[in-house]
């Protein structure tokens, strides 16, 4: 079994392991919905040697993989995941400013960074006002609002494979394909490391004071009061209607299932009341695809991602 290389591995590599390792561990701990059951190890590397490491138990015994960053956009059975899951918060925290542009790590908060971009005055990045997560996450799923994608904002990006020893590889100009809330480039098992983001310089106060409206306005109309994934339905194709238009026009706002319900305040949001299941969840996601399809013709694709 992949547990007893892993755990004989990391004995023995005691010196060379900087970060840290949970077994059995509950991934509700992980997730901005504070559901799900126990991931077999949730390892949390902190150096390339971690990763070094963490790359040579794929290749001895391929245990089902998952990489997680702050786990903003996931959604884990309640029967957890068996298998390794590697956390990305604490791998790489850099940002670095250069003449091309800004480079970021991928452990870095999205919030930490627009922080930084009010003290700095670095302009640019106003579009992420809101998105939850990591930098890796946005450069991962080309996270974004009506403003702009990250795809767009991105000079190069950074990666480890970890099924090719801990490989770093560099994509820029024609090699980063994107689409809408998706990567084109990024293969399994590969971790993104760093993003080279395009950058002005601006006044602090008044990026600042962008930065702030924004953020006054997804206070005003999304519940940042409960634990959720933020939006969880993609804008479908073949409609003018946004999803929560869609949600709306179904009369699905505030329909609830156990303790999870669809936001009254924004009907793309469902939200953990306390107590909610994945199951709960989920049951609101099919209404709102069934429903969809059955009533307007509409498929609606999921833009959180499952773990199970």
């Amino acid at each position: 079994m992949w547990h007893e290389f892993a755990k004989k591995l990391f004995s023995e590599s005691a010196h060379q392991w900087k970060g840290e390792l949970r077994w059995n561990e509950p991934l509700s701990k992980h997730t901005s919905y504070r559901v799900g059951g126990p991931a077999d190890l949730v390892c949390i590397p902190t150096a390339v040697s971690d990763l070094e490491l963490l790359a040579e138990v794929l290749k001895q015994t391929a245990p089902p993989l998952a990489v997680v960053g702050m786990g903003s956009n996931l959604l884990v059975s309640d029967d957890g995941f068996r298998g390794l899951v590697i956390k990305t918060t604490r791998m790489n925290l850099e940002i670095v400013p250069n003449e091309k542009g800004l480079r970021v790590g991928a452990s870095v908060p999205i919030s930490s960074l627009l922080g930084r971009c009010c003290r700095e005055g670095w302009e640019g990045f106003e579009y992420l006002t809101g998105v939850p997560g990591s930098a890796g996450g946005a450069v991962f799923m080309n996270a974004g609002t009506h403003i702009a994608e990250t795809g767009s904002a991105l000079l190069a990006v950074e990666t480890v494979d970890l099924y090719a020893g801990a490989r770093i590889e560099r994509f820029e100009g024609d090699r980063l394909a994107y689409s809408y809330r998706k990567n084109h480039f990024i293969r399994p098992g590969t971790l993104v490391w760093a993003g080279e983001w395009r950058k002005t310089i601006s006044d602090p106060k008044t990026v600042t004071d962008s930065i702030q409206a924004m953020l006054q306005r997804r206070k005003n109309t999304q519940p940042i009061e409960w634990p959720s994934c933020g939006s969880v339905f993609k804008n479908p194709t073949g409609t003018t209607l946004k999803a929560w238009q869609v949600i709306e026009k179904l009369g699905l706002r505030g329909v609830q299932v156990g303790q999870a319900q669809i936001s009254t305040k924004h009907a793309n949001f469902i939200v953990n009341l306390g107590g909610a299941s994945a199951r709960d969840i989920i049951a609101l996601i099919d209404q709102v695809k069934d429903k969809a399809k059955a009533e307007l013709g509409i498929v609606m694709e999921t833009e959180v991602q499952f773990l199970t």
